[in-house]
């Protein structure tokens, strides 16, 4: 298990500054940190990044200090979340890949990823990252020290949170306390508990107008409704393999899946969980909740989700406070006393570089990436130009940017397009928005920042990491591979849900049909991998 507490606490600390630049203070650097040099001739380099296309104007500033600084130009290749997976089939079979690429191999195929590097198709980066401090020190990251193939790092992951337990509010459940005031309804302390409180929330007219217009749980996908069944079986909630009986398994092999699929059931059968719940997205499970139709809500509680549901509750309940109604359930311990928070690998999606990028352009590319990922380029992906967009007055940054006819200031992304791909290219950087700096408090409410800081505080000094081991999520083995491309566990379970059997019964058909297909020999080849390392 990863609890990196004293570290978490470090982060915390850094997010709850106020006023400074915000960006980059307290981060380690790698070694040697420096300026990038002078840039060499100028080179071409093609990009493909969800939804690219829109994104370079030529009127963009930011754009062309970027251009300028590294004497290249930008030549996007559209792709989107819909069409990616196809289109870079389509490229690794023609030989036509991009100079670079965003894709989501690692955890999702990474028989892909083997695939392309027996095949030569994607280029390793350089032995020596020295040169480039801060990719040096996202190489050194357990998470990624153990995505390499052949001691070789054939990707950047593109970091998300610094650390896994960071995570942890990517996953909650939203309730209506005042719904539960009303009813009579403390904290569940068991399924069962929250079972018939879902249930009292359709059936017992929570709201008040006589009349029969709410449902108990909604969720903004099948992967925030598993967070439910959290106590029930913390790795399924988490997508994770879990060790039981001395060996690593897939969640879906595990005998807890049976008492998962038995209570799912149970919500959905005594009407406690919409009945739709497998067709509602997230706007609309969004819509549900903060309009009054909903008393719970599985979704996350970062601060752009929360100040998301804030605006909208505001929307439909004018002069009634977000706080007042509504707030995070703590869900009750597991079976084994503990409660637990969700974490994930430190990355999410990965850049690739085509193997047709010589070293040259390669060097070029990484100067790009170190500069995204140092406080300077954080900086300008954050707060524009300096000058022009913001200044830095003894230390502490004023936002001079127009603003909206709203009162907001002009978002980045509407003055220079391009922040929007440059900003995330490298790294996510989903840490910064917990930070209580001039550009979020406007962003996001300074009140929302310290409700997800103090949920966040009281889940470490309460709760514990949902145990996994990062290195099995990126190990490929041929019946491993096959199996993550050939099945849908969350898919399966939610048919055995719906269907007319019983539910655990309906489960054990589809672990039938994997085991036919070749699970124990994936089981059995992750754990003789493990056991040689």
């Amino acid at each position: 298990m990863f609890r990196f507490k004293a570290t978490i606490l470090a982060w915390m600390a850094v997010f709850l500054a106020v006023g400074g630049a915000g960006c980059g203070s307290g981060e380690p650097l790698g070694p040697d940190a420096k300026p990038h040099p002078d840039a060499g001739e100028h080179l071409d380099i093609s990009i493909a990044f969800w939804d690219i296309g829109r994104a370079f104007e030529k009127n963009d500033a930011v754009l062309q200090k970027i251009e300028s600084d590294f004497n290249i130009s930008i030549k996007p290749v559209q792709v989107s979340y819909a069409d990616y997976e196809e289109k870079f089939k389509i490229w690794a079979a023609s030989g036509r890949f991009p100079d670079l690429f965003a894709h989501s191999l690692v955890s999702d195929s990474p028989g892909i990823y083997a695939d392309w590097i027996k095949q030569r198709l994607i280029r390793p980066l350089p032995d020596d990252l020295t040169p480039y401090p801060n990719v040096y020190r996202v190489a050194q990251i357990p998470d990624t020290l153990a995505l390499r193939r052949n001691k070789k790092l054939y990707m950047l992951p593109r970091i998300a949170y610094p650390t896994n337990d960071l995570w942890m509010l990517e996953r909650v459940v939203f309730v209506r306390k005042d719904w539960m005031n009303k009813l009579g309804f403390t904290d569940p302390t068991n399924f069962d508990q929250f079972s018939n409180m879902m249930k009292a929330f359709t059936e017992n007219d929570p709201d008040g107008n006589g009349q029969h217009d709410t449902v108990g749980l909604t969720a903004a996908s099948l992967d925030y409704l598993s967070w439910v069944f959290s106590p029930t079986f913390p790795q399924f909630a988490a997508s994770k393999w879990v060790q039981e009986n001395n060996r690593w398994i897939p969640y879906y092999a595990s005998p807890k899946m049976n008492a998962v699929a038995a209570q799912f059931r149970e919500l959905y059968a005594n009407g406690g969980l919409d009945p739709n719940f497998f067709l509602v997205k997230e706007a609309d499970a969004l819509e549900q909740f903060t309009q009054g139709q909903a008393g719970a809500l599985a979704y996350k509680a970062t601060p752009q989700s929360l100040s998301k549901m804030v605006r909208m509750w505001d929307k439909y309940h004018p002069g009634k406070d977000f706080y007042d109604s509504v707030k995070i359930l703590r869900l009750w311990p597991a079976e084994d006393g503990n409660r637990y928070y969700y974490v994930a690998s430190t990355y999410w999606t990965e850049s690739y570089f085509s193997a047709k990028v010589d070293d040259r352009k390669m060097d070029r590319i990484l100067r790009l990436y170190d500069y995204l990922l140092s406080p300077e380029g954080k900086m300008l992906m954050k707060y524009g130009i300096e000058g022009k967009d913001y200044e830095n007055r003894d230390g502490q940054i004023v936002i001079t940017r127009p603003r909206e006819e709203t009162g907001e200031y002009i978002s980045l992304q509407k003055l220079y397009p391009s922040t929007e791909i440059f900003g995330n290219l490298a790294s996510w950087g989903l840490e910064q928005s917990y930070r209580l700096d001039p550009i979020n408090k406007d962003n996001y409410g300074e009140k929302n920042i310290r409700a997800c800081l103090e949920e966040m505080r009281w889940l470490l000094n309460n709760a514990r990491a949902t145990p996994f081991m990062y290195s099995i999520i990126s190990l490929s083995t041929d019946n491993k591979d096959k199996l993550s491309a050939a099945i849908h566990p969350m898919e399966d379970l939610t048919k055995a849900v719906l269907g007319s059997g019983d539910p655990v019964m309906l489960w054990q058909e589809n672990v039938k049909y994997y085991n036919q297909i070749g699970l124990p020999e994936a089981i059995r080849e992750v754990n003789d991998k493990l056991a040689a390392r």
